[in-house]
């Protein structure tokens, strides 16, 4: 089937990855507000990412209410105030898009290609997504925390293809490759397309895949041309 539309990934590829250090900064900021250790903290958010993810804990403050919990403290309301702002503050700097991003979607969705995202996510990313300038472009997103299903397995991206109106076969897959989505887009019939930064290799990226013996660019740019081609 020829190609109807792009999905994206978000985190990794239409945003870059952010460093080990930066995340632990943000971390210790957030555990700080909350009044609980950092290094249990990080640990604690990393140990229940799956659960996070797929929506436990509710919204941003509720998630990180009940992340203090776990770890044996009963969170002040302004405490969760302040640990919700500065987690806030952290994520969407880390959702800050790539330069060529917002230009490739508009490409794209100006050649008549539908577009969607698909991301893994915690509460953040579907609280600003819509205030994002590719937004407009984007004709599905979907995210793991409103779905309560994640990468690889086929739901996500089978709830984009039915709101983009296409059939997985007739659609193109962009990712960095956390969370196996490469794989769990191909067994589905896309053709997925691997987008490998080298300044970014060493980004923490969550069950990325060990090899990879489809597609690759370098850059977002690349994904239009590919296509066409």
């Amino acid at each position: 089937m020829s190609c109807r539309a792009v999905v994206f990934d978000f985190y990794g590829t239409l945003a870059p990855g952010r460093s080990a250090p930066e995340q632990i900064k943000a971390r210790t900021e957030q555990a700080a507000a909350l009044g609980v250790d950092p290094e249990r903290f990080d640990a604690e958010l990393n140990a229940t990412m799956d659960e996070r993810f797929r929506g436990a804990g509710g919204s941003v403050s509720g998630q990180l209410a009940w992340i203090a919990r776990r770890l044996g403290v009963e969170p002040t309301p302004e405490a969760v105030e302040a640990a919700t702002v500065t987690r806030l503050k952290h994520e969407r700097r880390f959702g800050q898009l790539r330069p060529d991003a917002e230009p490739v979607l508009r490409a794209l969705h100006e050649s008549g290609l539908r577009i969607g995202v698909v991301s893994d996510c915690s509460a953040e990313l579907p609280d600003y997504f819509a205030e994002l300038p590719i937004a407009r472009f984007v004709d599905a997103p979907v995210f793991s925390f409103v779905t309560g299903h994640r990468k690889p397995a086929p739901e996500n991206y089978l709830t984009c293809c039915a709101g983009l109106g296409i059939d997985s076969a007739e659609c193109v897959y962009v990712g960095d490759g956390g969370s196996n989505e490469l794989s769990g887009a191909r067994a589905l019939g896309m053709r997925a397309i691997h987008l490998d930064v080298t300044a970014e290799a060493d980004s923490p990226v969550y069950e990325k895949h060990s090899s990879w013996d489809g597609e690759v660019v370098t850059s977002l740019s690349e994904v239009p041309g590919l296509i066409e081609s």
